[in-house]
């Protein structure tokens, strides 16, 4: 165990003198939720935003979709054209909707225009709004056809819905919820394949030792074969699970972001593909015949398998052919876990996940031992 610790205690110290490295262990997690807590903010709802409701055309449909914008936004207040480009310009609203002359006759027709969205606060607040009164017209246009077809007067059949609160706000919910839980998955999956890379580095620095003449002259001293890669091999594992812990501290107490998972449940799953990693660029290590080459190897095989398992890119939008692909990639048994764990899903119904990815661990194990007494450079000096 001594050695062990000296390896792990030289390792350390190489890591905490790069300050790049260090960063990168650190700033990766983070990044990978930055990217789509931004990218999801983005495609929010308005809840939240100082909204003006300026009706020039009043009828039936333009004053329902007003209803409607502040029934979902308590924020919003119907104000006159002038009243709110002042308000506007001074801060007090964030963003004017009008509904200008012509715009009644046109959603009669199911052809919505001379509706306006005015912002200063930037492309964001003005796509989100805009978002938020497509998604209203769409309703509209929803509920005029039932009506239509119902042989009903709009008006009456409108109330009729507004009555119904409990559904839509169920509605609502799920919908933030499905976002919520879409957005995990994407950072959870981008974190996978950041695991990979960092995971990657040990076959890189097996390689590298190699090269250097290191690796041998290790080799010809007390320290074991085994004990080198056992305590590399244990030092890698330690950088991986420390990203794991990064990004899922800063999910549940930077971001407050749920899941929709136990935090303990995400942890023992990530930490099953943190082994299955560090033993995947173990047999890399030992199968590459250059670090240049592993490190090419490395680059196309984590991002290719990232994507086409899922973890980058929901399989539910893949092609059929695409989605079985995909469940041949370790990743994707990370994903599907944790999504059947979203829906209610226990231990039990997770098990086939859990014993495929120990199955690719122990592949992977069997590769590297293989390839590890096969060299005969390293057999020369055990």
């Amino acid at each position: 165990m001594q050695q062990v610790g000296w390896i792990f205690r030289h390792n350390l110290k190489s890591l905490t003198q790069s300050k790049a490295k260090l960063l990168m262990i650190i700033g990766l997690p983070i990044l990978s939720i930055l990217i789509y807590f931004l990218s999801y903010g983005a495609q929010s709802t308005t809840a939240g935003l100082k909204i003006g409701l300026v009706n020039e055309d009043p009828g039936a449909y333009t004053t329902q979709m007003v209803t409607w914008m502040k029934a979902d936004n308590k924020e919003a207040q119907s104000v006159s054209l002038s009243d709110g480009n002042k308000k506007l310009t001074s801060g007090s609203l964030d963003a004017l909707v009008i509904f200008e002359k012509g715009s009644e006759k046109s959603i009669e027709a199911l052809d919505p225009q001379h509706i306006t969205v005015k912002s200063i606060q930037g492309d964001t607040v003005n796509k989100t709004v805009k978002a938020t009164v497509n998604a209203s017209l769409t309703n509209m246009m929803t509920m005029m056809k039932a009506s239509q077809n119902g042989g009903q007067d709009f008006s009456k059949y409108a109330s009729t819905f507004d009555q119904s609160k409990i559904s839509v706000t169920q509605k609502t919910t799920s919908t933030q919820q499905d976002v919520i839980l879409m957005m995990s998955m994407q950072i959870l999956g981008f974190l996978c394949m950041m695991l990979l890379y960092a995971a990657g580095n040990l076959g890189e620095l097996i390689l590298q030792e190699k090269e250097d003449g290191t690796f041998y002259r290790l080799m010809s001293t007390p320290l074991s074969s085994k004990v080198y890669l056992f305590g590399n091999a244990l030092f890698s594992l330690a950088v991986v699970v420390t990203e794991i812990l990064i990004c899922l501290v800063a999910m549940r107490f930077a971001f407050g972001i749920d899941p929709g998972v136990s935090y303990f449940a995400l942890f023992g799953i990530l930490f099953i593909f943190a082994i299955m990693a560090v033993l995947l660029s173990l047999a890399l290590g030992f199968t590459a015949t250059s670090r240049k080459s592993v490190s090419g190897l490395q680059m196309i095989l984590f991002t290719l398998t990232s994507l086409l398992s899922g973890a980058l890119i929901p399989v539910a939008i893949m092609p059929s052919f695409m989605q079985k692909i995909a469940e041949f990639m370790p990743q994707y048994w990370v994903m599907d876990a944790i999504t059947t764990l979203q829906q209610n899903g226990n231990l039990a119904s997770i098990s086939l996940n859990i014993a495929i990815l120990l199955g690719y661990a122990l592949l992977f194990f069997c590769i590297a031992s293989y390839k590890f007494t096969k060299n005969t450079r390293v057999h020369s000096f055990v």
